[in-house]
């Protein structure tokens, strides 16, 4: 397998003794040592709410570990019979070698993942191509979501929305901000703005708060570039920080929202049958999901049978897809069978 290109930079070998950032996030014990300082805020904002001084006794984190890339260093760690694995993707690349998986991407760097041992490992180029909220989710959300999986939390880059004892995923291949703002000024409460933890309970889907940003859509004046010639820098907002109280910790998922590609004059929804609904959400799921025996997760396949599921077309107008989840049925699900935490979060 390839390392990095030639042209990246080298810099010195990193020193191991950083220190190590415990969380335990939804029952799941995290570990997280970082040698990049330009990362700290994102791990601040990302994991802050979740820091621990101890875990429980017994307890085995999964853990990462976060270097300035060195080329040297970097090639300790790959392995020559690792193969290649298709993916849909032009921007990475992913290879595999029994309970080992690699991710390469030229934008930012490149992260080994240990599925067996709980473990992964980031290198970050030295001048990143993408902005620290991007590495961020590359070099730390991306491999340890893989990880997590075993510990039965599925943390995914969609949003999740809530009115009343009502709360619906949103998957969208593009930033649906505006969406989100409109929807809170409607009534709605935020549980995931951009990443989601799932975690199923006897055949429902729970949808557990994780902290996130979103991105704001550039005005049509900047997409050229800055003063500086340039190209603009994306604008990131914390919603949640934003619009005080508007958070919600967690929620039955009672709908999944599936976006097409881009945007259209006129916004629709459709609902999908349990079969088409399986095609079409493996088809959008927007985890790539790395497992030693098989190339497609489970999760689409459990959610497209226990929860409705509609196609989505977006159009420009916000307002839209307030006024559809204003259309959706009510669930007949019995909320009494909640857990009791979840009952009280409704």
């Amino acid at each position: 397998m390839p390392a990095m290109p030639a042209t990246t930079l080298s810099l010195s070998k990193p020193s191991p003794s950083f220190e190590l950032q415990r969380f335990a996030m939804h029952g799941s014990a995290i570990g997280i040592s970082s040698a990049i300082k330009s990362l700290a805020p994102q791990i601040e904002h990302l994991f802050g709410d979740f820091r621990v001084k101890q875990w429980p006794s017994r307890v085995v984190p999964v853990t990462g570990t976060i270097w300035p890339y060195e080329q040297s260093h970097v090639l300790k760690h790959l392995s020559p019979t690792a193969r290649r694995i298709a993916t849909h993707c032009e921007l990475l690349e992913l290879y595999e070698d029994e309970e080992r998986f690699w991710l390469v991407d030229d934008r930012w760097g490149i992260a080994e993942m240990n599925l067996l041992k709980g473990q992964w490992r980031s290198w970050v180029l030295p001048q990143p191509a993408i902005d620290a909220t991007r590495v961020a989710e590359m070099a730390i959300l991306w491999p340890m979501a893989q990880l997590l999986r075993a510990r039965g939390i599925y943390l995914l880059p969609a949003a999740s929305v809530a009115f009343g004892e009502r709360s619906f995923l949103l998957i969208s291949p593009f930033g649906i901000e505006p969406e989100l703002t409109t929807l809170i000024r409607g009534g709605y409460r935020i549980i995931g703005q951009s990443w989601t933890a799932l975690r199923e309970h006897d055949g429902r889907f729970a949808m557990l708060n994780f902290p996130g940003q979103v991105e704001r859509p550039i005005p049509p004046g900047m997409r050229l570039g800055n003063s500086a010639g340039g190209e603009a820098s994306p604008t990131w907002s914390d919603l949640i920080r934003e619009f005080a109280g508007v958070e919600q910790q967690q929620g039955w998922c009672d709908g999944v929202l599936i976006a097409t590609s881009g945007r259209r004059a006129i916004s629709n929804v459709r609902p999908l049958d349990r079969g088409s609904a399986a095609q079409v959400l493996r088809s959008a799921w927007p985890m790539f999901e790395l497992h030693p025996s098989r190339r497609h997760g489970q999760l689409p396949a459990r959610l497209a049978q226990k929860v409705p599921c509609y196609q989505l077309t977006l159009s420009r107008e916000p307002r839209d897809l307030l006024r559809i989840l204003g259309t959706m049925p009510s669930t007949s699900a019995d909320t009494s069978a909640r857990p009791a935490s979840l009952r009280a979060a409704g």
